[in-house]
């Protein structure tokens, strides 16, 4: 009987330890939390009607998604750009030979500020959000060396 013991409690201990080992593996195989499914509603952003007639100015530019999110991407995503919380750009995904972006044509003035952008995502039901992406400058280039700008609207180390 103490034999079955003695190996009983080393079996435990060995589960226990096996347990252990397997949850300190490599962080990539971790889901950041803001890639787990959300219950956002598809979002009814709009552009204020005339909004392109009264801003004399526009900044036009291709963005795409972060790897992480790249991968939720779908046909029934949307990206909106914003200028002291207005919608100033909205825009569905396009797929040009396997290259997925959002091209945005951002209406602005003079005294226009920084860009926000959002993103809903349809896959994880989502909406993400940077506030401050970049200052509106109608001379700004519509890609970044010939590709998209890439957006990182999620952390990726925690």
């Amino acid at each position: 009987m103490k034999t079955y013991l003695k190996n009983l409690c080393k079996l435990c201990l060995l589960c226990v330890l096996c347990a252990y080992c397997t949850s300190c593996g490599d962080d990539e195989n971790v889901t950041p939390s803001q890639l787990l499914k959300g219950n956002d509603e598809r979002p009814a952003w709009t552009i204020r009607q005339g909004l392109y007639n009264e801003m004399d100015l526009t900044m036009g530019v291709q963005v795409t998604l972060q790897d992480e999110l790249l991968r939720y991407a779908s046909e029934d995503d949307l990206m909106c750009a914003t200028i002291d919380g207005e919608v100033r750009a909205l825009a569905e995904w396009e797929n040009t030979g396997g290259e997925i972006y959002f091209p945005l044509v951002i209406a602005g003035n003079g005294d226009s500020n920084s860009v926000g952008l959002s993103y809903y995502c349809s896959q994880l039901k989502r909406i993400y959000t940077i506030a401050d992406w970049k200052a509106f400058n109608p001379g700004t280039s519509p890609t970044e060396n010939g590709k998209p700008y890439v957006i990182e609207f999620i952390q990726t180390e925690e």
